[in-house]
């Protein structure tokens, strides 16, 4: 790729991910509002308008988090394209991107169903998740393009082999569901499954973290997991304001990055240097 290419890959990739994340990020507002309906049942339209009268904020949360989808799917499409043209016989970098296109698309259905119908909370929680997902999909695309040896075995993310991150990752797909069901109204006893949950996912990095100490790998893996020490304790700060939930979703992104990192192999210790597709064979070098 050259550099001039390489470079605008990057700034969209960039744009991209903080892009993604406000869009998460209003979307936990959106709903913690009550904004949702703010543009009714009119899609792509608001309120039967291109561009509708802001009487409330409901009509301004839900018409800007619009406005903020369209500008991250245009910034994505740049970055995707560019990816695939330089990744079509890399199957790293392939996998990655259609794992991501998967989960936006589930997203995006969800999402339009949401809009036009009245779809119980028991299916629209896996919007935080997912969400969330695809957003840590696309971080580590970023962040590998910037550091191509970010993978300790050379050729890039490799599916989970490893049963102990299967359990990590399904608890944190249990913790992100269930708190987001705890947002519509579900029975009484999730609220304590949530916490219990939380709970377990913490003894579940504890003993990762652990493993990686035997490893020598302790510290990188320490740091990235630490935050998931917070687990039981968030819904104690969930206040249902744009700070809170944007506090909120700035955790839960760094939780859910961290596990789907290490869960792909990603390097956590001191590694010896490898490359990637981008960048340039190493040299040969004579006897």
């Amino acid at each position: 790729m050259q550099k001039s290419s390489l470079i605008r890959t990057k700034i969209a990739g960039i744009i991209s991910v903080v892009g993604v994340f406000f869009v998460n990020a209003l979307g936990f507002i959106d709903h913690d509002t009550k904004s949702g309906m703010g543009c009714g049942a009119d899609w792509p339209l608001c309120r039967g308008d291109l561009v509708p009268s802001f009487t409330t904020n409901a009509v301004i949360i839900e018409y800007v988090h619009r406005l903020l989808t369209l500008g991250f799917v245009a910034a994505l499409a740049i970055f995707l394209v560019a990816i695939t043209r330089r990744s079509l016989q890399t199957p790293a970098w392939t996998r990655l991107v259609r794992v991501l296109l998967a989960l936006l698309v589930v997203e995006t259905i969800i999402c339009t169903a949401g809009v036009l119908w009245n779809v119980p909370g028991i299916i629209m929680s896996w919007l935080a998740g997912i969400g969330l997902a695809a957003q840590s999909v696309l971080v580590i695309m970023v962040l590998w393009l910037w550091k191509p040896d970010l993978f300790a075995n050379g050729a890039g993310p490799k599916p989970i082999r490893s049963s102990s991150l299967w359990v990590l990752v399904l608890l944190l797909a249990l913790y992100l569901y269930f708190g987001a069901w705890l947002s519509y109204s579900p029975p009484a006893h999730l609220s304590l499954l949530y916490r219990i949950t939380g709970g377990i996912l913490v003894l579940g990095a504890a003993r990762w973290v652990w493993g990686a100490v035997k490893r020598g790998a302790w510290l990188g893996t320490a740091f990235s997991l630490l935050p998931l020490a917070a687990a039981p304790f968030v819904p104690q700060f969930v206040t249902g304001t744009i700070l809170g939930d944007t506090v909120v979703v700035l955790w839960l992104s760094w939780c859910t990055t961290a596990v789907t990192y290490i869960a792909l192999g990603g390097k956590t210790g001191r590694e010896p240097r490898m490359v990637d597709s981008f960048s340039a064979p190493p040299r040969a070098v004579g006897k």
